[in-house]
């Protein structure tokens, strides 16, 4: 039980961290998660927590490695291939040896085979940093490109001279030969099996879909059981299991570039399953550092005080030196693909984007707590390094990368709103004036417009005020046909109860209104018959009276169309105003409601067709819309991507459930 509430906690934690950072995002991401993971350790539980090394890479670096590998772009990884050889190979090998050693001579109570281990945590690159971090831009396109297919690489070359550096430090020996031969036989024997193992979960799924069973339950589920297969065959086998989850999540990503148009319901929704899994994973793993930083700092501080500085300014170094032979890496041993005009401003990106993150602090937790039944004592201060490395990289790059890149950002970000406001406007004003089906485009303009205020607080006491200019003006319109005797005593005492009951529930709170469905339930029940009570005890209260009252006037040979007809145009009339008072959500409130009585009340049971071809009509329109813009040249090509996933949004969720816009 305590497992299962440790990780709800750590998922809560991650989901108010992202939500924070969607309002805050001056601050990087990552800095949250280990503010909100410190926070956890005021709790009992958190503050003793153990890890199992073996899990934890199995459980998250695995699925990781595995989709960044699968979202890789093959055509880039094709043309950079020799960058991709040069970054995450050779650089990762002359980096662990030569500041590994620069940092073993400057501070000399970490022993050489620690300070390479040391290296070998944090250069591993974060992709979904880099791109977080860096601006999208056309000018510093393949520093960016680069920058991803080095992050998949050089993940593994890390992890694998980690085990070598590790496994060296625990036996106390070390054969040149002997390393470079498990190297090549971990590193090649792995991308095999990880490419046969690809190969034939291809074919699995190819067969799938040839019997039609490639379902997203189906489909999806068997993807994400084969980062953990592969990646525990590989270890089973001795080779790097970490490089066949790579080779593997490649050769299914190619596999995902050919599907093209087939199975596409299966690849959205295989799309958004692996984007939450990364997102929950990544985000863990920060917290569990913060959570685990006290009790490393305390560990430390109980060696000796001031160690802390000393590993301060050890990480100090171990970033700043990376940093400098990354630059001079990039821009001498980097092929560009293209000409480039800043060639060393290319080379700052690439040095600020290897941004040490996720797949550094795995690693840290990698650590033993115990080396032969004795404690490890390194591990705290290795560990507080390499979280010291991660600040500093994400730092840095979280400043520098936007002012470097800052001439040359394309549209505003709030340009995008302003689009898409156009857009559904356009939708909106496409079907308002069906005059022949008039109760159905009201069904349809009513949802459509939901989006434009989808971003916006409700005032309730300006709701409020709203409504009860709305119900006055529509009382004294009643009372005025009683006066004019266009209608009867009987017939404004009812409306007038109708009036009063409906306030009454708009007003009213959760248990008000269960107690209105039971009341109206019963009511109507002993009227007609048990099926048309039941119907009505799970029907909302403000339907419910309207029916009701609609049938009261039925019974008494009146009919309250005219009476409510010359009460919603009086309503409607005195809201009109609140249009200039910058009350957008609770104006459209009240104008829904009296729009969905007004229908209820006057008009015959929509068509649930006619709805059909109205939203099909509405976003035929939005289409148009963004194309004549694109075309025109006004509407950047970026901005008219999101609008048409927006509308490919819409059309899904409204064949998920047509039966709910029928009022």
């Amino acid at each position: 039980m305590h497992t299962i509430f440790f990780v709800l906690s750590m998922l809560v934690v991650v989901i108010m961290a992202n939500v924070v950072f969607r309002h805050y995002g001056k601050i990087p991401l990552p800095i949250y998660l280990i503010a909100f993971g410190v926070i956890l350790t005021v709790f009992p539980l958190f503050r003793s927590f153990t890890l199992d090394p073996s899990l934890f890479i199995l459980a998250v670096i695995a699925p990781l490695l595995y989709n960044e590998a699968q979202s890789a772009s093959r055509y880039w990884i094709g043309r950079g291939a020799i960058n991709i050889f040069s970054l995450s190979i050779a650089l990762v090998i002359v980096t662990v040896i030569i500041v590994g050693v620069l940092l073993h001579t400057v501070f000399t109570f970490i022993p050489l085979v620690l300070a390479i281990t040391l290296c070998a945590i944090v250069t591993p690159t974060d992709a979904a940093a880099v791109s977080t971090l860096t601006p999208k831009t056309e000018e510093y396109q393949i520093p960016q490109i680069i920058m991803q297919n080095e992050s998949l690489f050089n993940d593994a070359s890390g992890i694998v001279i980690f085990d070598l550096a590790l496994s060296v430090f625990i036996t106390s020996e070390f054969s040149f030969n002997h390393a470079m031969s498990i190297f090549l036989i971990q590193f090649i024997g792995g991308l095999a099996l990880g490419t046969i193992f690809g190969f034939v979960v291809r074919s699995i799924l190819r067969l799938l879909i040839n019997l039609s069973d490639d379902t997203p339950f189906i489909m999806v589920s068997v993807e994400l059981m084969v980062p953990f297969l592969v990646y525990f065959i590989g270890e089973e086998l001795n080779l790097s299991g970490i490089l066949a989850v790579v080779a593997a999540g490649l050769v299914q990503g190619s596999e995902r570039d050919n599907l093209g148009l087939v199975s596409s319901r299966m690849q959205l929704v295989r799309a958004n399953v692996w984007e939450i899994v990364e997102e929950a994973l990544s985000g863990g793993v920060f917290v569990l550092l913060g959570v685990s930083l006290p009790l490393v700092v305390k560990q430390i501080m109980a060696q000796r005080t001031t160690l802390i500085w000393l590993l301060i300014l050890a990480g100090v170094v171990l970033y700043f030196a990376k940093l400098i032979l990354r630059l001079l890496w990039t821009r001498y041993l980097v092929w560009m693909h293209l000409e480039s005009k800043h060639r060393w401003t290319d080379s700052w990106i690439m040095a600020f984007s290897g941004v040490s993150g996720t797949i550094s602090l795995s690693l840290a937790f990698l650590l033993p707590e115990t080396i032969n039944g004795q404690p490890f004592v390194y591990r705290p201060m290795l560990v507080f390094i390499a979280t010291v490395v991660i600040l500093l990289s994400i730092g840095f790059a979280s400043v520098l990368l936007p002012k470097i890149t800052k001439g040359s950002q394309q549209a505003e970000p709030d340009n995008s709103e302003h689009w898409l406001i156009k857009m559904i406007i356009a939708g909106i004003h496409e079907i308002r004036d069906d005059n022949d089906h008039p109760a159905e485009a009201s069904i349809v303009v009513d949802t459509i417009s939901q989006q434009l205020l989808r971003r916006h607080f409700n005032n309730s006491h300006l709701q409020r005020k709203i409504l009860n200019e709305a119900d006055y003006a529509e009382r004294t319109a009643i009372r005025e046909l009683y006066d004019q005797q266009k209608i009867s005593s009987t017939e404004l005492s009812n409306y007038t109860r109708f009036l009063d009951l409906s306030m009454f529930t708009m007003r009213g709170n959760f248990l008000h209104n269960l107690f209105l469905r039971i009341k109206f339930g019963i009511h109507i029940r002993r009227r007609r018959d048990l099926s048309v009570g039941q119907s009505m005890l799970l029907t909302s209260p403000l339907i419910s009276e309207q029916l009701y009252w609609q049938r009261v006037f039925m019974l008494n040979g009146n009919d309250i169309h005219p009476v409510e007809s010359v009460g919603f145009e009086a309503a409607m009339a005195a809201i009109e105003p609140f249009r200039s008072h910058k009350a957008g959500p609770e104006l459209h409130a009240i104008q829904r409601f009296y729009r969905q009585r007004h229908r209820r009340l006057g008009f015959p049971t929509p068509s649930n067709e006619v709805i059909y071809q109205l939203f099909l009509q509405a976003f035929h329109a939005e289409y148009e819309f963004f194309q004549q813009a694109l075309s025109s040249g006004d509407l950047p090509a970026e901005i008219a991507e999101q609008l048409q996933q927006h509308i490919i949004y819409d059309e899904m969720a409204y064949l998920q459930k047509r039966t709910s816009f029928m009022d």
